[in-house]
């Protein structure tokens, strides 16, 4: 059985946009593995992500990726509701699928959609981590990822933005 503690002080979260344009995927896959592997050797070994599209299904992917490698990295999913991949397109629905199989653990926020429940995730992913990734791009301020770096920069937690 794998282990399922998430110590904060070892922890990194991920926020990001959705959409990531194909030119910049295989940038950012491999800065992600460059900065996980600096991380990984700086003693974070657990990762906690939303599961939403783009770049946390990417960094999800990344870390399993790595896990073959640094065989202690454990992989969180924080799910905001039940189903809520449901609503992806078929490819993302079954990269996510995939993702959660291999996870050390989903942790279910609700049984229901309701208004605020990605705040909510977004949330508890702050209060579980000591370093934010983001691929953030700073003109988008209302977004969720916006709101996540927000919240991180006002609780003093460190990002590294990998959106160039």
């Amino acid at each position: 059985m794998k282990n399922r503690f998430i110590d904060k002080s070892k922890t990194i979260a991920f926020t990001g946009h959705r959409n990531i344009t194909t030119d910049n995927l295989l940038f950012l896959k491999e800065g992600l593995t460059a900065v996980l592997t600096e991380q990984y050797n700086n003693g974070y070994n657990t990762f906690i992500v939303g599961g939403a599209r783009g770049f946390d299904l990417l960094s999800a992917e990344v870390v399993l990726t790595l896990q073959e490698k640094f065989a202690d990295m454990q992989l969180f999913i924080a799910v905001p509701y039940t189903g809520h991949h449901n609503y992806f397109t078929d490819g993302d629905n079954e990269r996510y699928i995939a993702i959660a199989d291999k996870a050390t653990a989903n942790i279910l926020l609700s049984s229901h959609y309701y208004d605020g429940c990605f705040l909510h995730r977004n949330n508890y992913m702050l209060e579980h981590c000591s370093l934010l990734i983001a691929y953030y791009n700073t003109h988008s301020f209302r977004s969720g990822t916006g709101y996540t770096v927000r919240r991180a920069e006002a609780n003093k937690i460190p990002i590294i933005n990998l959106f160039k």
